[in-house]
């Protein structure tokens, strides 16, 4: 990963050079990413200003700025000391959202309920979430003072976190056969699955004893899960820019896309993931409402589920 900064701090010193008759970028990182500018995300004006960006969308949310703020910037980049200048040649240290420590693991672990599993209050409402991981799933809470009533009693406080996902993640699951066996999840009409939330993840199977084979090589389920949420959604997708930066998808090459708790989200490149995990239900409540534009949730499911009812956005 260190490379990979090194070569595209590199790129934006040399590569990125504005043409001839064209004022060059005052900066070397984005403004809004905090990352090196790419030539192909183009720039915007500001004072005189050419200000280089690392996506397409960054420009329009730079100009939303305020005037002391945008100016600021720019200071600070003439004096080659812009936010994300340090982290030239070096690989970023992790936000707080990240500090979980996924490493290896799925990236599906996030919490993506929009309340504190202890308090119920909405989280962001007490300031920023307190991220925690146990037993390989990630936790948030509204205040550091609902750690200690969780650790108290961990297997309540999962079970009413597995339920709240489930209840969530059911109506976007795309498969009506088991991903285990590929036998049908319904038997006389009616719904037969068994249930479990691995990694925060709803997952449905025919029967007990496909958790079993599940558990042993959940990666393979999961990625199977995720290819048919995306392959169900994508047709019908109902935003045409990235979810996270704003620019035209395609505009950067082949859109990247993640699967979130069930729902797809697609991205002009791989760089605005890590904005996702850092906040993941801001995202969701966008591509939900998004969906709620277009006069449905997601495409409709083959399997006779319902709509989903909708998570709260205010």
């Amino acid at each position: 990963m260190k490379c990979v900064w090194v070569l595209a701090a590199v790129f934006a010193a040399t590569f990125g050079r504005a043409a001839p008759g064209q004022t060059a970028p005052v900066n070397a990182m984005c403004p809004i990413g905090k990352e090196p500018i790419v030539a192909s995300a183009g720039t915007v004006e500001y004072k005189g200003a050419t200000i280089g960006l690392c996506c397409p969308g960054c420009g329009e949310q730079f100009l939303e700025w305020d005037e002391a703020r945008k100016d600021e910037f720019v200071t600070l980049a003439r004096a080659r000391k812009e936010p994300g200048q340090e982290l030239h040649g070096r690989q970023p240290e992790a936000k707080p959202a990240q500090e979980a420590g996924r490493n290896a693991e799925p990236w599906t672990d996030l919490y993506t309920l929009a309340t504190c599993p202890i308090s119920g209050r909405k989280l962001g409402s007490m300031g920023e979430p307190v991220v925690k991981r146990y037993d390989g799933r990630e936790v948030r809470f509204c205040c550091a003072g609902c750690i200690d009533r969780f650790e108290a009693d961990r297997a309540a406080a999962w079970k009413k976190i597995d339920e709240a996902m489930a209840k969530d993640q059911r109506p976007f699951y795309p498969l009506d056969t088991c991903v285990v066996s590929d036998e049908p999840l319904k038997e006389d009409g009616r719904d037969a699955a068994t249930e479990i939330v691995f990694n925060n993840r709803l997952v449905r199977l025919c029967c007990k004893s496909c958790e079993k084979e599940f558990r042993a090589d959940p990666r393979s389920f999961l990625k199977k899960i995720d290819t048919a949420a995306a392959d169900a959604q994508r047709k019908d997708y109902p935003l045409t820019t990235c979810i996270v930066a704003g620019g035209e998808l395609g505009s950067m090459g082949e859109p990247s896309e993640l699967v979130v708790a069930g729902r797809l989200l697609r991205f002009c490149c791989a760089m605005c993931h890590p904005k996702v995990e850092a906040d993941p239900l801001r995202y969701l409540r966008i591509i939900d409402e998004a969906w709620r534009a277009k006069g449905r949730y997601m495409p409709q499911r083959t399997d006779g589920g319902v709509e989903p009812e909708g998570r709260k956005t205010d």
